[in-house]
């Protein structure tokens, strides 16, 4: 385990003020607890995997809206057709899929 890679707060380090801990036993990470040392490697692992996951790069792009005299066009429902037009050229897997436009 990296102890250099811990959060401040579950390190010992500290004032050393009694008001902190609970009859003299700090309640911090041990880097010698069984549970600890699991939860470090799982946490590393999840880190490692998440790694290759990166955000799509989308360039700017045009939306053609209707005039505002047509009859019978929603401006909204052209954004949103245009979104989901986006997410499918793009294959994105449900980040854009339940996205509304409110005509407000």
């Amino acid at each position: 385990m990296d102890f250099g890679s811990l959060p401040h707060f579950c390190k010992r380090e500290g004032s050393g003020s009694s008001r902190h801990s609970e009859n003299g036993t700090d309640h911090c990470f041990s880097l010698n607890h069984p549970f600890h040392q699991q939860l470090y490697s799982y946490i590393k692992q999840q880190a490692l995997s998440n790694k290759s996951a990166v955000p799509v790069k989308q360039g700017p792009f045009h939306i053609d809206l209707p005039e505002p005299a047509a009859e019978g066009t929603e401006i909204s429902k052209t954004i949103e057709s245009e979104f989901h037009k986006i997410v499918n050229k793009n294959r994105l897997s449900g980040s854009l899929t339940d996205l509304k436009v409110n005509d407000d």
